[in-house]
C-alpha cells in the first residue's frame, strides 16, 4: 500500500520537514553499511596476509553469501518478509547479531588461524542480508537495523577494543 505524502512517517515528509534529521538518519545507515564492508575486507585481506590459499578460502567465504541471496532475489520470490516488524525488535537483534558476530570472528581466527573462513562467511551474509531485506523493509525498520548494527560495534569496542580484529 502507498503512503499517504502527508503521512508523518513517510520518508518524503522527514525530508521536507527536518532535513537535518533525514540527513543524519541516512548517514547512520551508510556508515552501518561501512562497517559491516569494512569488516569483510579487513578480514579477506588479514586472510591473504596469511597465505594465498588461505585468502582464497576466504574470499570464496564472502562471495558465497551475495551468491546464495542474488539467487533467491532474482529467481524466488517465495521469500517474503514480514509485512510490519517492530523497528525495536530490529534494532535489538541486529545489535545483538553484530556484537556475536564480532565475538565469534575473534574467537574463529584466534582458535583456527584463519583456516576456517566461518567469520568472512557470516559478515558476508550480515552484509548480503543488510542489501537484501534494505529493499524490502520499511525506511523506519532498516534505520533501526542500521542503529543496532552501529550500537553493536561501538559495544564490541567498549568491551574488546578496537586491535582485536
Amino acid at each position: 500500500m502507498p503512503r499517504s505524502p502527508d503521512r508523518p512517517g513517510n520518508l518524503e515528509s522527514a525530508r521536507r520537514n527536518r532535513p537535518l534529521t533525514y540527513a543524519i538518519n541516512r548517514l547512520v545507515v551508510v556508515i552501518a553499511y561501512a562497517v559491516v564492508v569494512g569488516l569483510l575486507l579487513s578480514a579477506v585481506a588479514q586472510a591473504f596476509a596469511v597465505g594465498l590459499e588461505v585468502g582464497l578460502r576466504s574470499l570464496a567465504a564472502a562471495a558465497l553469501p551475495p551468491i546464495i541471496l542474488a539467487y533467491s532475489s532474482f529467481f524466488s520470490r517465495s521469500v517474503k518478509p514480514p509485512s510490519r516488524v517492530l523497528e525495536v525488535n530490529l534494532f535489538g537483534m541486529a545489535l545483538l547479531w553484530i556484537l556475536v558476530l564480532l565475538i565469534l570472528v575473534d574467537f574463529v581466527s584466534g582458535q583456527f588461524s584463519h583456516t576456517l573462513p566461518l567469520g568472512e562467511f557470516l559478515i558476508s551474509l550480515t552484509l548480503g542480508g543488510l542489501f537484501y531485506f534494505g529493499k524490502r523493509l520499511s525506511s523506519k525498520s532498516l534505520l533501526s537495523c542500521s542503529y543496532g548494527v552501529l550500537a553493536g560495534f561501538l559495544i564490541h569496542i567498549l568491551i574488546f577494543g578496537l586491535w582485536s580484529f
